[in-house]
């Protein structure tokens, strides 16, 4: 959990945007989901609120196998954090997050989360800013 501020652990676990919402008691929308995804054979990383699905034709994009997302980010699924990895990764950054003051995201196992602002995510993970779920 180093290089992390703020971070938090919770023994019962945060693998899912509902049970870290649940654990943090916040909105589940204030969830990061630091998810992989494959366009045109190289990585992607999306990080979504947690009450979105990332629509996957619309922007381009297939799942990642728990292999890549390991290999590229160091971390396994469930514990991606946002930025932090070994190399930079493009990064879609969901719209929807910086409807909110504060937003959690993963630190690096499936029970640590930290929180930070919207535009802090944006600024540190190099993202773009989209809409991850325009056919909604």
């Amino acid at each position: 959990m180093t290089g992390f501020p703020g971070a938090r652990e919770f023994p019962q676990g945060t693998r899912t945007a509902q049970d870290a919402a649940a654990a943090i008691g916040c909105a589940v929308g204030q969830i990061v989901k630091s998810l992989v995804f494959v366009r045109d054979g190289r990585p992607v990383l999306v990080l979504c609120s947690g009450a979105n699905q990332v629509d996957e034709a619309a922007l381009g994009l297939s799942k990642a196998d728990a292999a890549l997302v390991r290999e590229t980010t160091g971390f396994a699924i469930g514990g991606v954090p946002p930025y932090g990895h070994p190399a930079p990764l493009e990064t879609l950054v969901d719209e929807d997050l910086l409807a909110y003051d504060e937003v959690w995201a993963a630190a690096g196992t499936p029970r640590s989360v930290f929180p930070l602002a919207p535009a802090e995510l944006v600024e540190r993970s190099g993202g773009t800013v989209v809409a991850v779920s325009p056919g909604r």
